[in-house]
């Protein structure tokens, strides 16, 4: 019968700790990633409703950005978001990018 040395049982027991520390640390980064993404719900409610206030303006990254006072990336984000939601219909291309209400 052999038995196991007490350092080894000690360096395996580190290894899985460590294992299991990182699996937690990465799915912790992975679901603030994802909350990150979300657009905030008061945000798109304003935006929504200055947007059906004014229906001669079009709806563009620069509106989003001035109606709801957020950065670019935000807008982008939240745009891209509600297209792949359903609630916006992306049209154009390039600079001339714009949506609309689905």
């Amino acid at each position: 019968m052999s038995s196991i040395s007490a350092e080894t049982i000690w360096i395996a027991s580190a290894v899985f700790i460590t294992a299991v520390l990182f699996e937690l640390y990465v799915r912790a980064k992975n679901i603030r990633k994802k909350q990150l993404q979300k657009p905030h719900s008061k945000r798109i409610n304003k935006a929504f409703a200055y947007f059906r206030s004014h229906p001669d303006e079009k709806l563009t990254n620069d509106a989003w950005q001035r109606v709801t006072k957020v950065s670019d990336a935000t807008a982008t984000r939240d745009l891209i978001y509600l297209v792949e939601v359903g609630a916006l219909k992306k049209k154009g291309s390039g600079r001339g990018i714009y949506y609309s209400r689905n």
